[in-house]
C-alpha cells in the first residue's frame, strides 16, 4: 500500500495533535515544578490550540478525524472547566505569584 497524498497530509494532522497532547501531558506529568498553579494555563494553552486546529481544517479532512478532534476539544473544555471550579488553582496560583514578587524584592 502506498499513501496518498491526501492520507500524508492527513498523518501529518493527527501527528501535530497528538504532539501537543505529549507536550501537555508531560507538562502536567512532571514532579519538578509546582503543577497546580499552572495545570489551568496548560489546559488553556491546549485549549487553544485545538480550537485554532479546528478553525484551520481544510474541507477534505474526513468526518471522522474532524469529529474526533472536536471530541476531544469539548473532553478538554470539560475538565478546563472543572478546574476552573476548584479553589485550589486559584489559591496556588495566587501562592506562585506571591512567591515571585517576594523573591524579585529580595
Amino acid at each position: 500500500y502506498e499513501f496518498s497524498d491526501a492520507d500524508l497530509a492527513r498523518i501529518e494532522l493527527v501527528t501535530q495533535w497528538l504532539k501537543s497532547f505529549c507536550s501537555a501531558t508531560t507538562q502536567m506529568s512532571t514532579t519538578k515544578c509546582p503543577m497546580l498553579s499552572s495545570a489551568h494555563a496548560i489546559f488553556h494553552g491546549l485549549q487553544e490550540s485545538l480550537q485554532e486546529d479546528l478553525a484551520e481544517l481544510p474541507d477534505s479532512v474526513p468526518v471522522k478525524l474532524q469529529s474526533a478532534l472536536t471530541s476531544a476539544h469539548l473532553k478538554l473544555s470539560d475538565y478546563y472547566f472543572k478546574v476552573d471550579e476548584l479553589p485550589f488553582y486559584v489559591w496556588a496560583s495566587s501562592m506562585l505569584l506571591f512567591l515571585q514578587v517576594s523573591l524579585a524584592t529580595s
